[in-house]
This record gives structure tokens, C-alpha cells and sequence, in this order.
């Protein structure tokens, strides 16, 4: 986790000209106006809390682990090439079946690998943590990275420098400081945009439709509020 003040110091030095090796190091940016910089008691770096949805489901589950063309991995009528978006249900729904159907399909170490992750994954979602369940949460993550070498030597995987992975060593401190994971999942208000924004769109003719999106919302609400008082 990085330090703001060291951070602060970092930038200022390069700010002025110098060549600080801990610029390229940490992966900084030429930012020097740090809107952070005088807020008290801030610590910027507190605030990538979890989010399970693009981190777990649709980040290390979805881009770095999931066969997505795995035949007979899915049940929609269509097949998964149809499908424009996958939504976290539907990740949540792959998750489910899919160490049956790496099993024998790759070699046992693989499947450590992978199976690891899930176990991450499944510990995350709780609503409520203990110690033995954060403890079981950060055995998973061990466990994947005493494995993971497997994927280099079978050239599926050249590095390991991936950002949200590197975000999953920060979930036993983040929970422990501000509650479970769910509490931030970005997937509540995506949902939230789908009632608000999508359906209100599709709702107007697509001329000015702005207005037209605000005077549906307002109806709905309207509509929500009578059946609940005469129900």
C-alpha cells in the first residue's frame, strides 16, 4: 500500500527537476497538483476498496482464468457468442461449474491454480467475516501464488503484473478497515444504471431525450408510490 507522503515527496522532487528512481518504481504519474495533497487525515490510497464485480467476477475470473469458448460450458440456447456483455450472475453462474470442468481436462497443479482463485472468490463474497474467515481468504491468495508458477512453465501466462490481481493483496486489510466486500460492489448501482438510465433511454423516442428520460423517471416513481399506499 503506498505511503501519501512519500508519494507527495516523490512527485515534488521530480517536480523540480530531479530523476527520483522511485518515480518510475511505484508506477507514478506526471501529476503535480494533487487534489488529495492538503486534505487532513486523507489517504488516497484507501479509497481502491473492493469491487467484486470488475476485480473478481469480471477481472481475474473472467479475463486471466475462464475458458470462455469451453464447449458445452454454457446453457443458453444461443451460445456464449451472442452474448454482448456478461453481467456478474452470469460469471457467478460459470464460477460454479467450472472446476468440474477443468477436472481432467488439465493437469492436476492447474487445477490448484485455479480452484485457489475460486476459493478467493466464494471467501470475498461473504457478508460477514471472522478471523478464520479472512484467514481462509488470504490461505486462497497464498495458495495461488505458491502455485501460479505452473502457468509460465505451460506458456500460458508470460507475467504476472496484473493490477487487479495485485488488488486482491489488499482485501484483508480493506475489509478489516471498513467492513465487507458487498458493501462496495460496483454491481448495485450498475444494476441501478439499468433502471435509471437504460431503460429510461429506451423508453424515449432518442430525440432530446433528456427531458423525455427525467418526465418517464418521474412516472415510474409516481407509479411505485400509488401501489405502495393502496396496496
Amino acid at each position: 500500500m503506498r505511503d501519501p507522503e512519500s508519494t507527495k515527496d516523490i512527485l515534488e522532487r521530480c517536480n523540480i527537476g530531479q530523476h527520483p528512481p522511485e518515480f518510475k518504481e511505484n508506477g507514478l504519474c506526471a501529476v503535480y497538483k494533487l487534489f488529495w495533497a492538503k486534505m487532513p487525515h486523507a489517504n488516497i490510497f484507501l479509497a481502491f476498496t473492493p469491487d467484486l464485480l470488475h476485480q473478481i467476477h469480471k477481472g481475474v475470473f473472467k479475463d486471466h482464468l475462464a475458458i470462455l469458448d469451453y464447449p458445452g460450458l454454457h446453457h443458453f440456447k444461443k451460445g456464449i457468442s451472442t452474448v454482448k456483455q456478461w453481467t456478474g450472475s452470469e460469471h457467478k453462474e460459470m464460477q460454479q461449474v467450472f472446476i468440474g470442468l477443468l477436472t481432467r481436462a488439465v493437469p492436476s497443479h492447474v487445477l490448484v491454480v485455479a480452484r485457489s482463485i475460486l476459493d478467493f472468490s466464494y471467501h470475498s463474497w461473504l457478508q460477514i467475516h471472522t478471523t478464520d474467515t479472512l484467514k481462509a481468504l488470504q490461505t486462497a491468495l497464498g495458495v495461488f501464488h505458491v502455485s501460479k508458477d505452473v502457468l509460465k512453465e505451460l506458456a500460458i501466462r508470460e507475467h504476472f503484473s496484473i493490477p487487479k490481481l495485485h488488488q486482491l493483496t489488499h482485501y484483508v486489510q480493506l475489509i478489516m478497515l471498513f467492513g465487507a466486500a458487498d458493501g462496495f460492489n460496483t454491481e448495485l448501482p450498475e444494476r441501478l444504471h439499468i433502471d435509471f438510465a437504460k431503460d429510461a433511454y429506451c423508453a424515449s423516442n432518442k430525440w432530446d431525450y433528456e427531458e423525455q428520460m427525467v418526465l418517464w423517471l418521474q412516472c415510474q416513481e409516481a407509479v411505485f408510490l400509488f401501489c405502495l399506499v393502496h396496496t
